[in-house]
């Protein structure tokens, strides 16, 4: 199939599912990976696997949107008003279900690597859900307040791990032997100048935009600079490998936080990027192998109990190091199981850059994120009844 025809399918075909999933109050998101699912190579194989990769360039064309624009949220401001309790809360539910994700694939499946991986994809939380169930039920108090918080911040920390996981992924497959303390080393410049880039990227947008007179003028600007500074890192240096995606995230931490026309520049990326993520999450439904799926149930089921658990019991911890409010100790953890954007990006960007573990990865993080955006919904709600914040807001 001609890939401009394949295009023209998946964005049409994707906003009906979408809207018609929206009426059983499901994410549309849901639509657009089951659409993806009914395309691909496990149902009627419109979009077989080869078409899928030669439109690879569109799912990392969103994911650096996506990259952007988590950056652009992580304002300085916010983490001065948000104080030590929440900033603990966010990095131990992070940790925590990066911890039990690592060690329920490596009881389940087996390998250090793909444990590690898999682990660093599934810890961030889709905010998409969280708050369109928090706005739906004009939910207001403690908790609404944590859960925004935590959705807003730890995909950050999620696109961190997976650059830290990517580096050591590539150090073990390539089979040299080097010192734990050189791969660390390694990993932190890389970290370092992926970031540094980003920074001075974000600088360079900043200065041209002030002099933009005309909103095309700022998009082509912005994807100029985004495309030019994340490409700028896709290829390793003496073993050094740098991160597109944090790159990214830095261009958005420099224009969310220094630029005056940081809204006129989310306004252009906004419009723009929209197809984007369609098309990027009906390609991931259109990758799934629905039977090697089946085949992993066992390792699908401790994933989801993983992580729920994790980060029940990290955000847990986090409170009652913090002394924060007991609703907060027993319900944060349920409004942080959705598992979307983030995670699917990564998942499809560590299936380009892993092959041989493609099946795997895909398989995993798209069955799981299926069940999440179903059941996502139906815990965060619960989570805020309970709390008594419906209502309130």
């Amino acid at each position: 199939m001609d890939p401009v025809l394949a295009v023209g399918l998946l964005l049409s075909f994707s906003y009906l599912a979408g809207r018609a999933i929206s009426r059983l109050k499901l994410p549309m998101v849901t639509g657009y990976l089951l659409l993806g699912l009914a395309f691909g190579v496990s149902a009627l194989g419109i979009i077989p696997l080869k078409l899928n990769l030669r439109l690879g360039w569109l799912i990392e064309l969103a994911l650096i949107f996506i990259a952007f624009h988590i950056g652009s949220q992580l304002r300085t401001e916010t983490f001065r008003r948000m104080g030590g309790a929440l900033v603990l809360i966010i990095v131990l539910e992070t940790l925590g279900a990066f911890a039990f994700l690592f060690l329920a694939v490596l009881l389940t499946y087996g390998g250090f690597v793909p444990s590690f991986l898999i682990a660093a994809i599934g810890c961030a939380t889709a905010p998409a859900v969280t708050v369109l169930v928090l706005n739906e039920y004009r939910a207001s108090g403690p908790l609404s307040q944590v859960l925004l918080a935590c959705v807003g911040m730890d995909d950050a920390l999620g696109l961190t791990a997976y650059s830290v996981a990517a580096s050591v992924a590539h150090a073990s497959f390539s089979g040299s032997h080097i010192s734990p303390y050189v791969l660390a080393a390694k990993i932190a410049l890389g970290v370092v100048c992926s970031l540094s880039v980003g920074l001075g990227a974000g600088l360079i947008l900043d200065f041209l935009v002030r002099r933009a007179r005309h909103p095309e003028d700022i998009l082509i600007i912005s994807i100029g600079i985004l495309a030019l500074a994340s490409g700028l890192m896709e290829n390793p240096v003496k073993g050094v490998r740098f991160s597109e995606l944090l790159t990214a995230m830095a261009v958005g931490f420099y224009m969310g936080n220094f630029s005056p026309r940081r809204d006129a520049v989310g306004r252009a990326l906004d419009g723009f990027s929209m197809p984007f993520y369609v098309l990027y999450f009906s390609l991931a439904g259109a990758r799934l192998n629905f039977k090697f799926l089946m085949s992993l149930g066992k390792v699908a089921g401790a994933y989801l109990v993983a992580r729920f658990v994790g980060k029940s019991l990290g955000a847990w911890m986090g409170a009652a190091i913090s002394k924060a409010p007991d609703v907060i100790k027993k319900y944060t953890g349920f409004g942080l199981f959705s598992q979307a954007g983030i995670a699917i990006g990564l998942a499809l960007h560590a299936a380009d850059e892993f092959p041989q573990l493609s099946d795997l990865i895909i398989s995993i993080a798209l069955g799981t994120t299926i069940v999440t955006e179903i059941l996502g919904p139906l815990m965060t709600k619960f989570a805020i009844t309970r709390a008594g914040e419906v209502g309130r807001g």
